[in-house]
């Protein structure tokens, strides 16, 4: 889901942000725009102490981390600044060191050759899916799948045109929901299989067919009948104050939904059978929270924050831990529980992919990263998707570089099918 820049490698390309010194926090952000403040005026030596400040308070994060090894090596630090090249490239990801003027230094050692072949590879596909089917409707920009293991149904949600498309198992695409149901654009979305409902998050932004400004900032979750297709109930975000975006969403075996808000952070639920959307918790430490996902005994609950990792909350109690892990763990959009690992949808970093985190016993530490597809031509920032015994089917192409901040839609020779692929687990 498209809230939050994705993590670009070149310093140049951060953002300027508004600060005020005597009221801002002294974070990660802070020590970065004052870093680049420093950079900005051949500063070398303040550029160097602010990217480590920023790095501690925001580890492994790769465009920091990039940062970190250009102020390394800008101070004259060439072994400092190779060792954090080497971690990036160790992470799996992709940075155009190469051509980087602030890089040039280091071009022709030893060490920066072995690390610039490494990013390289790192660049190659890695393509482990198929296509489970392809829909005839370029302009959806859909963002998750979900499937009713009852009928073999599969149901798309549609961003820009505010819709749910049903497909069934001959392929047949027909309109299960559309905006006469009230819905915005339509996010995550849930099968809850046994009591013959699909759970639905909607939000209202400018990225829509039809926008009104007034409707701008709400969001909610929407509950319809699998059967008939009919709107059971809507649960609104009632405060007004705040804009809203309710993303994804989980379900659990009783039948209890959780949802992340991306824009104001919290997190919603809808007991079973209740009548209302109650707020379970809101605020730090989440600052964009994306996909979730329950562990096996749903004591637990995993909440990928797009800008800081990911955290467990322990539903009980309502503390929150992070997820340690010597991977970066930025940029997760969905995230599912598969048997004792975790799997993610990295759409924020470079390259876009999915992970397989392998937890410890405890379930608080990720021991092993392993990157599972990457670089796959047909990706343009895949989003959510559904887990269907051992195989994970997800949009592969959302497109939500198609619409442009006002709302506007490219062109239609611009556009693709959207893809759903299937990935042996």
């Amino acid at each position: 889901m498209r809230l939050i820049q994705t993590f670009l490698p070149s310093l140049l390309l951060i953002s300027t942000l508004s600060l005020a010194q005597d009221t801002t926090p002294k974070d990660g952000r802070y020590y970065e725009t004052e870093a680049r403040k420093a950079y900005q005026q051949k500063n070398y030596p303040v550029f160097l102490e602010d990217m480590k400040r920023a790095t501690e308070l925001r580890p492994n994060h790769p465009r920091l981390m990039y940062s970190l090894a250009v102020a390394y090596c800008l101070n004259g630090n060439p072994n400092e600044a190779l060792q954090w090249l080497n971690k990036l490239a160790a992470m799996g990801l992709v940075f155009p060191a190469e051509k980087d003027p602030d890089l040039a230094s280091l071009r022709e050692t030893s060490e920066f050759k072995t690390i610039q072949r490494r990013l390289e590879s790192n660049s190659a596909p890695k393509v482990s899916s198929i296509a489970a089917f392809t829909v005839h409707e370029k302009g959806l920009v859909p963002e998750s799948v979900a499937y009713d293991t009852e009928t073999g149904i599969f149901y798309l949600s549609s961003v820009y045109k505010r819709k749910i498309l049903r497909i069934t198992s001959k392929g047949e695409e027909q309109v299960f929901a559309d905006e006469s149901s009230g819905l915005w654009s339509v996010m995550g979305m849930k099968v809850d299989a046994p009591r013959r409902v699909l759970w639905v998050c909607t939000a209202a932004h400018p990225q829509m067919a039809h926008y009104q400004a007034e409707d701008n900032g709400s969001s909610g979750i929407f509950k319809f009948d699998l059967r008939t297709g009919a709107l059971l109930q809507k649960f609104l975000i009632a405060d007004r104050s705040k804009p809203h975006w309710l993303g994804d969403l989980a379900l659990n075996a009783a039948g209890d939904v959780f949802a992340t808000d991306s824009v104001t952070p919290a997190i919603y639920v809808v007991r079973r059978d209740a009548q209302k959307l109650e707020q379970f918790f809101v605020g730090d430490p989440f600052v964009s929270p994306q996909g979730l996902d329950f562990s096996p005994d749903q004591k637990h609950l995993f909440v990928a924050d797009y800008a800081r990792g990911i955290f467990v909350v322990e539903l009980a109690t309502k503390r929150i831990t992070s997820l340690t892990s010597a991977f970066t763990l930025l940029g997760i959009d969905g995230l599912y529980f598969h048997k004792g690992n975790l799997l993610g949808v990295q759409n924020g970093v470079n390259p876009e992919r999915l992970v397989l985190l392998s937890l410890n016993r405890e379930l608080t530490r990720v021991d092993h990263y392993e990157t599972i597809e990457a670089n796959n031509p047909v990706f343009d920032e895949p989003t959510l998707g559904v887990l269907v015994k051992d195989d994970f089917y997800f949009i592969a192409n959302s497109q939500w570089g198609a619409i442009d901040a006002t709302g506007h839609l490219a062109a239609e020779d611009k556009l693709k099918d959207p893809t759903v692929l299937r990935l042996k687990l």
